[in-house]
Formats: C-alpha cells, sequence, structure tokens
C-alpha cells in the first residue's frame, strides 16, 4: 500500500461495494467504535506509508440539510460529550467539492442530539463513531493528507430498522470510487 491513497473504513460491509468499484485500491477494516478505530488506523499507518488516508463509512444526519444516501465532506469533528476543557476539534481542508459537513464521534447512536449549540450550527451536522479517533491518531503522527467522508444512512433517532444502509454505501462507494484515481 505505500505510495497510494489508503481508504479506511470501520467495517467490511461498508468497504464491500467499494472494493467491487476499485478492486485496486488500498484498503483497510479498522473497526467500529473510538477505540478500535485509533489502534487500526495506527496499525495501519506503521504497515503502510500511503500518500494519503481517506476515512469512509455511515453516518446518522442531526437535521434534515442533508438527505439520506448524500454523501458529504467532513471539515470538522470532536468527540461528542467531553467537558469543553478537554475537547479538541479536528478540522480537515475540503478537497471533494462534496457539501461539508461538522461531525460529532459518539460512542452511542443519539448521543450528538445533547449537543444544540453544535446540531443547530452552520453547517450540517452528523454523527458517527470513528472519525475523532482517526484524526487523533493521525495528529498525533503529524500526518496532514487526511480525508475524511460519509454517507447518510439516516436520521439521528430513527429507530435502526428504518435506516437505509445498502442506499448509503452504495452511494459512498460511487462517490469514494471516483477520488484519487491516481
Amino acid at each position: 500500500m505505500e505510495g497510494r491513497p489508503l481508504f479506511l473504513f470501520p467495517t467490511e460491509a461498508e468497504a464491500a461495494p467499494f472494493r467491487t468499484l476499485r478492486p485496486d485500491a488500498a484498503v483497510a477494516i479498522i473497526g467500529v467504535g473510538m477505540a478500535e478505530a485509533a489502534a487500526g488506523t495506527a496499525v495501519q499507518m506503521v504497515m503502510n506509508d500511503p500518500t494519503r488516508v481517506v476515512l469512509c463509512g455511515i453516518a446518522g444526519a442531526c437535521d434534515n440539510r442533508l438527505s439520506v444516501g448524500q454523501v458529504v465532506e467532513v471539515v470538522r469533528d470532536r468527540v461528542e460529550g467531553l467537558p469543553d476543557a478537554y475537547a479538541f476539534e479536528y478540522e480537515c481542508d475540503p478537497v471533494t467539492g462534496l457539501e461539508q459537513a461538522r461531525t460529532l464521534t459518539v460512542s452511542r447512536s443519539g448521543d450528538a442530539m445533547r449537543n444544540v449549540s453544535v446540531v443547530e450550527g452552520d453547517m450540517p451536522v452528523v454523527e458517527q463513531m470513528e472519525g475523532a479517533a482517526v484524526a487523533a491518531v493521525l495528529t498525533n503522527l503529524d500526518y496532514e493528507n487526511f480525508i475524511h467522508i460519509r454517507a447518510i444512512s439516516n436520521r439521528v433517532g430513527e429507530p435502526f430498522e428504518q435506516w437505509r444502509v445498502g442506499e448509503a454505501v452504495a452511494a459512498l462507494a460511487a462517490v469514494a470510487s471516483q477520488l484519487f484515481t491516481e
């Protein structure tokens, strides 16, 4: 994988449609949740020397500014629930042309809705479970070439049975497969 973009996915279910469209791409499964994602990312960075890291996955929309199936580029992320004195906001420069979003990394679906000031902010907000952990690892390794994209599978608060995961991962694969084909 050295010298190529490395696409990170929390689960194989999220990665499988992408692998079909880009069988040549370097792909790694890093696990669900902050601990697994941080450990998985650290291992991949030690084992590989990618030209860039692209974190891909599904997310829940916190408001109506985003549609289910839409793919967004995350430009700001933080762990939800940490006291402000310990919270760090990770930022990425936009590079894809996708709609920009802010995300909260949560441990449990629905936790983002506790932070009303962020949810009602200047840009759409999504919740997911890995982003800030991956960003923390890359920041601590002084690695700056990081892109984070998410496909909306649901509205936060909807029961899992209503999530449209298949639609979201198909949209994610379609968009991600067009990125960094060099």
